[in-house]
């Protein structure tokens, strides 16, 4: 008898478990899921859901336009912010005293 009430216990909790998935997810989070090769369907359906647009694994308000990327020399890629590549420093330069 005990057994069956143990069954029902542990089945009460098991059924209302499966309840808010994704709800404390952020739209971020969800984004970044976007740019799998293999996004599982019920992110994709959460995505739509939510009215999302993903671009490049984050939440914008807008798609960037999309601009022809090629020249006469072939394709062309955006530069990055200067302020993001490191300053590299020769240590020759320094002087150490062993």
């Amino acid at each position: 008898m005990k057994s069956r009430y143990l069954i029902a216990f542990v089945l009460g909790f098991a059924s209302t478990s499966h309840g808010a998935l994704l709800d404390d997810w952020s739209n971020d989070d969800l984004c970044g899921w976007m740019e799998s090769s293999a996004t599982p369907e019920y992110i994709q359906t959460e995505v739509q859901k939510r009215e999302i647009i993903c671009y490049a694994g984050v939440e914008v308000s807008s798609l960037p336009s999309s601009q022809d990327k090629t020249s006469q020399y072939g394709t062309v890629f955006p530069s990055p912010d200067p302020s993001l590549i490191p300053v590299m420093t020769n240590d020759k330069d320094k002087s150490y005293s062993y």
